[in-house]
């Protein structure tokens, strides 16, 4: 089914929903064929009272397009927009239908489209930019609307020129782009997004907590994952995601979109302590999961409590969204990686913690479970100490072949 055959089903099925009258809907269909330069034959008009749900209708879109529903919009999210745009698109129809058929001494009808007309006006104002990650959908819409008619459409032109990942990438770069340390590519590409989108404090304000959290964990990862993170990611556009990328996108919105272990592994690594018989003194750690059935839940909508799950309880399932809560006896090294059988250890944090609870990732943001994997986990190592590589490397082989006196072992699994 085409964007464009899909959009129109989505009209019909708000003009059933709003309880539209017959002669509402018939004058709506006109007017989408004047703008679609297919017109009809003129419908009779429907009466004054059959407009006020299609301006109720117009006024809950636009409320909610200017809400937080649209922040951190992926390419993928275009059936949470569909019918946003699909009313704004009711909207410009009845406008066009007015102008052909009402007559301004037609007092009752013709003031009862000019509330219609404001409300359009208002959503002519929304902040269109944060539909930059639907672009290509946009732009597929866009080319069934005659060139003449597209000033009309601004949830399908506004900031349409833009390349689809645009946001992302400001996201990625939005210390460099600031300290004017970007690189030209970014410059010419991404400013010009910035410009566009300025006015929106709401979207700049989600850019700008996403690029801190982005950043943070960048950072942990170290310089020579996140260079290979982004040698893969310009290496494997289009291909399926490998857990780097996975992580980018858990950073970049609420709605998760990645997918990561079942299998869930904290190894305990003892640097340098022993005790008077020369054995390792283990740093006292618990480890659990936070589990948020079935994943996130729409935005705007209310969260029920985690479930906390501990080793031997029941298994995730598909959907599932995760964080990993752990509580250290002490401060200590601490080195998250995820892991999957046959291939290298991936880095997500490595930092010095208090003693205390943590959590990761940290709050408001999930690891939610597509894929549920026996083959794929998180370690958690913890050392007194710092650990070179070499070390780290070590502990997780000393895990993985169960070496009792490098490694205590915290296992969720299935």
């Amino acid at each position: 089914m085409t964007a464009s055959l899909n959009m129109h089903k989505v009209e019909v099925a708000l003009m059933k929903e709003h309880a539209f009258s017959s002669a509402l809907r018939r004058f709506l269909e006109f007017g989408r064929g004047c703008l679609l330069n297919v017109p009809g034959d003129e419908p009779p008009l429907p009466e004054a009272a059959d407009f006020e749900p299609l301006a109720g209708m117009l006024a809950q879109a636009g409320d909610a397009f200017a809400g937080d529903l649209t922040l951190g919009l992926a390419s993928e999210d275009s059936e949470i927009i569909i019918p946003l745009l699909a009313a704004f698109n009711l909207g410009d129809y009845a406008c066009e239908a007015a102008d052909r058929l009402i007559d301004v001494t037609d007092q009752a009808r013709d003031a009862a489209m000019k509330d219609v007309c404001a409300l359009s006006d208002d959503i002519d104002g929304l902040p269109f930019g944060r539909l930059i990650p639907l672009n290509e959908w946009r732009r597929e819409l866009l080319g069934q609307i005659p060139q003449e008619n597209h000033f009309l459409f601004p949830w399908l032109t506004e900031c349409a020129q833009f390349d689809s990942d645009s946001l992302e990438r400001i996201i990625q770069a939005w210390d460099e782009l600031w300290d004017r340390t970007a690189t030209r590519d970014d410059v010419e590409a991404l400013v010009p997004v910035l410009a566009a989108i300025q006015s929106d404090t709401a979207l700049l304000d989600h850019l700008k907590a996403e690029a801190r959290f982005h950043s943070s964990v960048m950072k942990a990862a170290g310089e020579l994952a996140r260079q290979q993170h982004m040698e893969r990611a310009r290496r494997s556009a289009g291909k399926a995601p490998g857990i780097m990328d996975r992580i980018v996108s858990w950073l970049r919105m609420p709605a998760v979109s990645g997918a990561v272990a079942l299998v869930l592994v904290a190894g305990i690594f003892f640097a340098t302590q022993v005790d008077k018989g020369g054995r390792p003194m283990p740093i006292g750690v618990t480890m659990e999961m936070l589990v948020y059935q079935d994943g996130l839940t729409v935005r705007g909508g209310e969260e029920a409590e985690p479930e906390v799950r501990k080793p031997a309880d029941a298994p995730l399932e598909e959907g599932d969204a995760i964080q990993i809560r752990f509580m250290l006896e002490e401060a200590a090294y601490v080195y998250l990686f995820h892991e999957q059988k046959g291939a290298p250890h991936e880095p997500l944090f490595s930092g010095r913690l208090g003693k205390g609870e943590h959590i990761f990732p940290e709050e408001g943001k999930r690891i939610r479970v597509i894929a549920p994997s026996e083959e794929e986990g998180v370690a958690l190592v913890a050392s007194r100490e710092p650990l070179s590589p070499a070390d780290l490397e070590k502990a997780l082989a000393d895990e993985a072949d169960g070496g009792a006196a490098k490694a205590t072992i915290i296992h969720f699994q299935f």
